[in-house]
């Protein structure tokens, strides 16, 4: 079941259980007689009504919230459409406002590339244009090309130096433990489980290290580190921490 699916089913759920209130509400309305009020030393008759009022608030607003998300992510899927080589997708938002794009990711490579191609087309037409000498010139994109190019091959260095990895049975271990998640993504990076945005990455000699760009910052999160690679040895050499 995709994202999609499982948002669209829980605004299902969350109209069904909304409609589902509403006729308790209108039953327990009807329980009571007209302009009944509150009499003192007796339960309050309109306390259950109030209940399933301030339910229905509830409801109501997890409803409004759930129908940005399935917008939000039919917007998704709609781009992921029109652009058949995306298989990671970056959004920024949480409605149909929400900005869509590619991921840098090792699984965009393709669509990066085709986006060069396009991309200097566009910039060899700007430059012929150009010229002739026109009263208005035409934009040009070698520094969009440039920065393309370079993502591209960041993310190629990544897959090979991901491919390319040998493993030291401690690394086999922590990663077949569950200890460590490969971000698939980035393949190069292994988040820690437990701690936040601290990864390792692999040596040549096939161990793990801390990360340069997602190190450990506390004390805490530095100990725990120094324990999961190796409790009993001097380890420091290629730890990095804040």
């Amino acid at each position: 079941m995709t994202r999609l699916e499982q948002a669209q089913g829980k605004l299902k759920r969350l109209k069904r259980e909304s409609e589902e209130m509403h006729h308790l509400i209108r039953a327990e309305h009807d329980r009571i007689p007209f302009g009944q009020p509150n009499i003192i030393g007796r339960g309050d008759i309109y306390k259950k009504v109030n209940g399933y009022h301030d339910r229905a608030i509830k409801l109501l607003k997890e409803q409004e919230k759930q129908e940005k998300r399935v917008e939000m992510l039919e917007k998704v899927e709609d781009f992921k459409e029109k652009n058949e080589l995306i298989k990671d997708v970056h959004v920024v938002g949480k409605s149909s406002y929400a900005t869509v794009g590619a991921k840098t990711s090792v699984n965009n490579i393709d669509y990066f590339k085709n986006e060069l191609k396009e991309l200097e087309k566009a910039n060899e037409k700007a430059k012929a244009y150009n010229k002739t000498k026109p009263a208005i010139k035409a934009r040009t994109y070698g520094a969009a090309i440039t920065k393309l190019k370079n993502k591209i091959a960041t993310l190629e260095q990544m897959k090979e130096a991901d491919e390319n990895k040998v493993m030291s049975e401690k690394t086999k271990e922590l990663i077949e433990s569950g200890a460590v998640t490969q971000w698939k993504k980035k393949p190069i990076f292994y988040f820690v489980k437990g701690l936040r945005k601290v990864a390792l990455e692999i040596d040549e000699n096939g161990d793990f290290f801390i990360s340069n760009y997602y190190p450990a910052c506390t004390d805490a999160d530095k100990e725990f580190i120094n324990k999961l690679l190796d409790p009993a040895a001097e380890s420091t050499k290629k730890e990095t921490f804040c």
